[in-house]
């Protein structure tokens, strides 16, 4: 008689694990909110602000007609700080002390390095919003929205290209905290990252090579359809680092297919940039 008593229901349906699919949605949307509230992206994000309102306000304004690149400049620092955030905050649990009582959790440890993947989302969706927002703000202003391409960021790649190179980078902070999980390692890394872009952007002349960076796009004026490529590339590249992420917790064939499909999406397409 005691056994079936109503008490014993919610230890049943407790022990049952969430779904999958649902559990790693929800915790992405945990830790995309985070992620977009990272002190590094705030910081990074209200200087972008700052800069452009400078600009905007001084003299030189009413004489600059290429203003777009304030708008690029902003989104490659934002990428920067998104690396960093994304970077400490795979590592929070680590540094926390928790990486036992998370692996008593419902969520595998590789499940949970998605859900950290997919909160990149978050922080792109957000990007397009301020790209949006500083186009519109540059407009009003009276000064053309230009980038060093020469053309108006509506509908340029910029809006495609910044919310995939930071979104890029968050998946490479991931990938850095889960094969070097320490903090030092996540700061010498980007600057690392720092320097070699640095020596990239300012390079003489427009080498075909330049396409195969991450940053590449609206440096060139390489037209739509390599721009597309870019796009596919950056896609290619995105599921090789959410791969590598995901490998360093074990393998299996799920994950052996998303490694081919994403270095044969970044094979293909780095190939035909380098040839058109």
């Amino acid at each position: 008689m005691i056994t079936a008593q109503r008490p014993h229901a919610p230890a049943a349906v407790a022990a049952t694990p969430p779904r999958a699919v649902r559990a790693v949605l929800t915790l992405a949307r945990v830790e995309g909110r985070r992620l977009i509230r990272h002190p590094a992206i705030v910081i990074m994000i209200v200087l972008s602000i700052v800069q452009l309102a400078l600009f905007l306000i001084s003299n030189d304004a009413t004489r600059e007609h290429d203003v777009g690149w304030l708008l690029q400049v902003a989104a490659l620092f934002i990428a920067y700080a998104a690396f960093l955030a994304s970077n400490l905050q795979a590592l929070k649990s680590r540094r926390d002390g928790a990486e036992e009582m998370f692996e008593a959790a419902p969520l595998s440890p590789a499940r949970r390095t998605v859900a950290l993947s997919l909160s990149a989302l978050w922080l792109m969706a957000l990007l397009v919003v301020l790209l949006v927002a500083g186009d519109l703000t540059i407009r009003l202003a009276g000064n053309g929205a230009r980038s060093d391409a020469g053309e108006t960021l509506f509908p340029l790649f910029d809006l495609v290209q910044g919310p995939a190179m930071v979104g890029l980078f968050v998946l490479l902070g991931i990938a850095v905290a889960r094969w070097l999980p320490r903090a030092t390692a996540g700061l010498v890394a980007l600057v690392a990252w720092f320097v070699t872009s640095n020596v990239i952007i300012n390079a003489a002349g427009h080498p075909a090579w330049f396409r195969i960076t991450p940053f590449h796009p609206s440096f060139l004026a390489d037209g739509g359809l390599l721009a597309a490529v870019h796009v596919l590339y950056l896609a290619g590249l995105a599921t090789v680092l959410v791969t590598a992420s995901v490998l360093r917790h074990g393998w299996t064939r799920a994950t052996g297919a998303w490694l081919a499909t994403g270095l044969g999406l970044a094979g293909a397409s780095a190939a035909f940039l380098l040839v058109a």
